[in-house]
């Protein structure tokens, strides 16, 4: 089910969604074409995608406070983890080796917030302010489930986060690149940690 649009989009998307709505089980993907049309699918297969949003239409609104008091980014991972179906512990994962937690980090490229979104990313997922933890963290949510879905390995999806998912269909691979070979250790490293952590805590509880 593959839809192309045009300017008009955010009415074709409604409709799209409306008969996309009788699929069970299935996420909405996007992605973007040089000429600006935007497509949109269930069954996402090549690079460019990025999850755009639950089979069902609802858009998740995740708040960032409760009764005057910030919610911890470690309780916010869990609620949007939680709405958009992927594994907290995965993305804990991504947010330590990305920016240790630093809500206001910058990278010498340019990348920003919690989860490192380019600019350009970070419009193409409609994040207006990416030093807000909730909005950052729901724009690399849906990045690297579009990747995953994308590539259908975990580990190149998360050689595209670092490196591009241009520098990964190149090399058909991981790229040789030492920074991106050594993220990638790093992140699963620090997944497979947190997914203990986690089955500890749900443990006890």
């Amino acid at each position: 089910m593959n839809h192309r649009i045009a300017a008009i989009f955010p009415v074709v998307v409604s409709l799209i969604l409306v008969g996309a709505a009788g699929i069970a089980g299935a996420d909405i993907y996007m992605r973007t074409h040089k000429n600006g049309h935007k497509e949109f699918t269930n069954t996402p297969s090549g690079p460019g995608w990025v999850f755009y949003m639950r089979e069902s239409g609802y858009v998740p609104f995740i708040k960032f406070s409760e009764a005057g008091k910030p919610k911890s980014i470690d309780r916010i991972i869990r609620e949007i983890a939680d709405e958009y179906q992927i594994d907290a512990a995965l993305v804990k994962a991504i947010i330590t080796v990305e920016s240790a937690f630093d809500p206001q980090a910058v990278s010498r490229k340019g990348a920003q917030g919690l989860m490192q979104l380019m600019p350009s990313t970070a419009r193409q997922l409609n994040v207006e302010k990416p030093f807000d933890p909730r909005e950052n963290i729901i724009g690399g949510v849906k990045y690297i489930k579009g990747l995953i879905a994308s590539y259908g390995d975990l580990r190149l999806a998360l050689a595209a986060y670092n490196a591009g998912p241009k520098a990964v269909d190149k090399y058909a691979g991981i790229p040789p690149y030492r920074e991106t070979i050594q993220y990638v250790k790093r992140v699963l490293k620090h997944y497979k940690r947190f997914q203990r952590d986690l089955k500890v805590a749900d443990g006890a509880q």
